[in-house]
């Protein structure tokens, strides 16, 4: 074999390995791609049903359900064409058991001034609330969902976040009443009072309001007791 033939030779086994070191790194980096996409997913998966089964029941409504067992439908179906180990029919059995489920949202607890019990639930809550309005503009943003129906749910967890604030001001009169009496914590439970007015578009707040009403009525005949002893303390003759 002549010089050049071997030279050829050689230079043909180097692009050959060349070659094949490109093929296994592309290879390589479309994997990772994949995994990368596949993580993201589920990253969505777990965060969309962490809203569903967390989101406080008073908060969430039929459509907005829907909306999340549809993305979850979406995520699954993407998740698999990137992995096909994923049994999606099994996924999609759990969906639309959960579909059927019957949803009636919860009455206000008649023996309640708060929807919440502490200030910790109410606060959490309101993020929730926040991650709900976040998934639904971003459904929007990739044209998932209509910009009326978006827009329908946006002003309903509107409403939810306000209600969320509502109770924290509720919950701070509560307190204010327990350490500084009943002078100082009237203040804030009017303002609470106006708060929920302001969010009564359907009268369901109505059982709540007239609670608080009823409150007040209470803490303002105790305070003016209170204040006509003092009064008559300070007159009084020694």
């Amino acid at each position: 074999m002549s010089p050049t033939e071997t030279a050829a030779v050689i230079l043909t086994g180097v692009f050959i390995m060349a070659m094949v070191a490109i093929a296994v790194q592309t290879a390589e980096n479309q994997r990772r791609e994949r995994q990368l996409q596949l993580l993201a997913i589920r990253n969505q998966i777990r965060g969309t049903e962490h809203l569903l089964d967390s989101l406080p029941l008073e908060f969430q409504t039929q459509t907005l359900r829907s909306l999340m067992i549809q993305t979850l439908r979406r995520l699954w179906l993407n998740a698999a064409k990137l992995d096909r180990s994923i049994n999606t029919q099994e996924h999609f059995q759990k969906l639309e058991d959960r579909e059927k489920d019957s949803f009636t949202p919860p009455a206000f607890p008649g023996n309640q001034l708060t929807l919440f019990q502490d200030r910790n639930t109410a606060q959490r809550n309101r993020s929730l609330v926040r991650e709900t309005a976040q998934f639904i503009i971003e459904l929007k943003q990739k044209n998932l969902i209509g910009a009326d129906s978006a827009q329908q749910q946006l002003v309903h967890l509107k409403y939810a976040y306000q209600r969320c604030n509502c109770d924290l001001v509720l919950l701070e009169a509560q307190s204010m009443l327990a350490d500084r009496g009943a002078h100082v914590a009237i203040h804030r439970f009017r303002t609470a009072v106006m708060q929920l007015r302001r969010i009564n578009y359907n009268h369901q707040l109505e059982p709540q309001i007239l609670q608080l009403q009823l409150l007040i009525q209470q803490l303002e005949a105790e305070d003016t007791t209170k204040q006509d002893q003092v009064t008559e303390a300070k007159l009084s003759p020694l």
